[in-house]
């Protein structure tokens, strides 16, 4: 199964100790983002107080996990999905549209709690909890 996990998923796995993260380190899913993914994570963790003492980690700690649950995911280049950011931007906010356009370019479901990417028809957008039923039913 291959799979576009947005930047929410990545962190509620970050957050707790949950199915989320199992998933994310689920060797029969392939996972891949947009280069947009690894900015908005870091800087999301960097600005959020409230994130940053949920964790609970020195600044080392946090890189480390960090790293560990970025290593499944293929972050690919802006040129692999660049044609299809204007059609994307249509569809859903700005900030989304670089998952969506990689999700065209490679026409592979998307990941996401964010209600946008199940409003567009463009390409099949999953909640965590299908994520789930689809994996058990895998197994």
């Amino acid at each position: 199964m291959q799979l576009i996990v947005d930047a929410n998923i990545f962190i509620a796995a970050f957050l707790k100790s949950s199915t989320t993260r199992e998933l994310l380190l689920d060797e029969d899913i392939e996972f891949f983002a947009p280069e947009y993914f690894a900015l908005e994570i870091r800087e999301t963790l960097k600005k959020d107080k409230f994130l940053k003492s949920r964790t609970l980690l020195t600044q080392e700690e946090l890189d480390e996990f960090l790293n560990v649950l970025l290593s499944p995911i293929k972050i690919l280049p802006e040129e692999k999905y660049a044609g299809f950011i204007e059609k994307a931007k249509q569809k859903v906010p700005e900030d989304d549209s670089p998952y969506l356009a990689l999700a065209l370019a490679l026409q592979i479901p998307i990941w996401s709690n964010d209600a946008a990417f199940k409003k567009q028809s463009l390409i099949q957008a999953y909640t965590t909890g299908e994520v789930i039923k689809i994996v058990k039913s895998l197994h």
